[in-house]
Formats: C-alpha cells, structure tokens, sequence
C-alpha cells in the first residue's frame, strides 16, 4: 500500500488538520482527516504530534488490513508548517 499525506491550520491556528488518502497504486482504498491540538509556542512539540498522529494511523491500518506500506508521499506545505526549518525565508 502508499499512503499520501497532506496537513494545513485550521481554526485559526488553533488546530492541525492531516489528512491521509491509502492507495493500493491503482484504487484508493481508505481516506482518514483528524484535527489535532496545536502548540503555538512549541513547534518541536507540533511536529511530534503530527508525526506521531501519522505514524500511528498507518500502523493502525496496517495492521487492521494485513498490510505493508512501501511508501508514503507528503505535501511541501506539510512540511512547512511542521518543520519551517527546513524552508528558510529568502
């Protein structure tokens, strides 16, 4: 299975909605969009918990289903919000 990740603010930066589509390279077979808390203050803290939340819903899957994950594509967006880091402003 391949699952595609994208995540974004909501509530006015008072929470983190991700969003998982799992496909089998042909048909999407599950699609799953949580909210989760934010902590403004802390974005080490954020980014676990988004980290987290991924992790442990595809284990969850993987494991209810009888699969394995080969792969996993995530939005530059996501990225960005949880690890900005990693995109310095020019």
């Amino acid at each position: 299975m391949w699952a595609g990740i994208a995540g974004a603010l909501v509530n006015n930066g008072s929470g983190f909605e991700i969003a998982i589509s799992i496909h089998d390279s042909v048909y999407n077979t599950d699609f799953a969009s949580e909210t989760i808390t934010v902590y403004p203050n802390d974005s080490e803290k954020t980014s676990n918990a988004v980290e987290a939340h991924i992790v442990d819903a595809l284990r969850e899957f993987s494991s209810e289903h009888l699969c394995k994950f080969l792969g996993a594509g995530i939005t530059m967006s996501l990225l960005a919000e949880v690890h900005p880091a990693y995109f310095p402003t020019i």
